[in-house]
């Protein structure tokens, strides 16, 4: 009987409930078409060459793009600046033109991607591993 309270005790913490955390909630995958392809640092240097004036679109913000470079010729339509850099893509005449697309690493451009397709682009690669695998596997740079 003696032991009776501390048992109680031990059984009343045991059962306090656990803490209340918010749940984490990852986005849903990008999703693009089966013509949207992923070109890895060789394949895209190929593309550029192979696609004279293509469309290489940078999905970085201008902060990136001048504290790493860019790729030569791509244009800057950071993702994170919204609706004015969507509208930019918009008024763009030829949709049908081809166009490679990276970020840092790949997620902003796989979401700007997707935004692309909606707007009628046809022709979208995307570069594997973004502006890190680039630089990492020695291809130039733009500064």
């Amino acid at each position: 009987m003696r032991h009776l309270p501390l048992l109680l005790i031990l059984f009343v913490i045991g059962c306090e409930p656990a803490p209340k955390t918010t749940p984490q909630f990852e986005p849903p995958p990008v999703v693009l078409p089966e013509n949207v392809l992923e070109l890895n640092p060789n394949e895209a240097e190929r593309f550029i060459a192979e696609h004279a004036g293509c469309l290489i679109v940078d999905a970085r913000t201008e902060t990136e793009r001048k504290e790493h470079g860019q790729i030569l010729a791509a244009q800057p339509f950071d993702y994170l600046h919204g609706q004015p850099s969507l509208d930019r893509l918009a008024q763009l005449p030829d949709k049908s033109k081809p166009c490679l697309v990276y970020c840092a690493i790949g997620e902003r451009a796989r979401l700007l991607a997707a935004e692309m397709v909606r707007m009628g682009f046809t022709d979208i690669r995307l570069l594997r591993g973004g502006f890190n695998a680039w630089v990492a596997s020695g291809k130039a740079v733009a500064r």
